[in-house]
């Protein structure tokens, strides 16, 4: 028997199962496994930087992938993880992608949860956004075509990226971020508040609101691509969505890309193809061939 509803027609148990993508996808950590081994693999042949400090605390680690050429558009890459897993280690698989395509590609590292509080793990990427910024040019890249992109809890924080208030919080130009592309994200963490997840986040109210790009769009912020996979959890289809819908009814740029038959970690795979409509979208939204 079903219990009380705590978030639209979910109770609380079915709610908690979707944000758990486990449920449908139980040999998720075959995943992991290969993006480890093809990021190691990535790290071995192709020309990076690697454990390239952008601020002061032992994880605020990049790994730089350059491009070949000058004044190359710059990719910074958020991984995923429920915000409590992963590295920047299992997050270099997608750079031959990118470099491929003649874009710089930097995977960024941060503390995880409950490790720090999400407000901590969010400022970190930001702070890697300006870290890039400031020295993209060092690796061949020009900082005036910086995009960001993520999956899952990183697209989670792309869409925060794409709100912030560069010029007043970070004292860097108000477009510092050109464009981003949030595959499978979450933009308004109210219904994560309410469901399992909490008991290692620990967010109220004031950090719901913090937290959700959807609750801060700005009047102008930057083209964003938007996709999601039809074999994810229902909420998670719903967050890219309602964000692709809200998006484009004020008027800002937003594509919304959709594949039926992708779970939640296929969608991540996306990123390691060049040839699939997420890419092609990306490279086109960054003036690349």
């Amino acid at each position: 028997m079903s219990g009380p509803k705590v978030w639209l027609d979910y109770d609380q148990e079915a709610l908690d199962n979707q944000y758990d993508q486990r449920v449908l996808v139980p040999h998720a950590n075959e995943y992991m496994v290969r993006n480890l081994e093809d990021s190691e693999r990535a790290r071995a042949e192709m020309d990076c930087r690697l454990d390239v400090p952008y601020g002061t605390l032992d994880d605020e680690l990049v790994d730089i992938f350059p491009a070949s050429g000058t004044d190359t558009p710059v990719v910074v890459y958020v991984h995923g993880g429920a915000w409590t897993r992963w590295h920047k280690d299992h997050n270099s698989y997608q750079a031959r992608t990118f470099v491929g395509a003649g874009a710089a590609f930097v995977s960024v590292n941060f503390s995880l949860v409950p490790q720090v509080n999400l407000d901590e793990l969010v400022r970190q990427n930001r702070a890697a956004v300006a870290w890039v910024y400031n020295n993209a040019r060092a690796f061949g890249a020009d900082p005036d075509k910086l995009y960001v992109a993520g999956h899952s809890s990183g697209g989670h924080v792309v869409g925060l990226l794409a709100v912030t208030d560069w010029a007043a919080d970070w004292d860097l130009p108000a477009d510092v971020v050109k464009g981003g592309v949030a595959v499978s994200g979450m933009y308004d963490l109210e219904p994560i508040r309410l469901s399992s997840r909490n008991e290692y986040l620990h967010l109220d109210d004031g950090a719901v609101d913090r937290n959700s790009a959807l609750r801060q769009l700005p009047d102008k912020m930057p083209p964003l691509i938007v996709a999601y996979g039809g074999k994810e959890q229902i909420e998670f289809q719903r967050h890219t969505k309602d964000f692709a819908a809200e998006l484009q009814r004020r008027g800002h740029g937003c594509q919304l890309i959709h594949y039926p038959d992708n779970n939640h970690f296929d969608m991540a795979q996306e990123f390691a193809n060049a040839e699939s409509p997420l890419m092609r979208a990306t490279f086109r939204m960054m003036a690349l061939s």
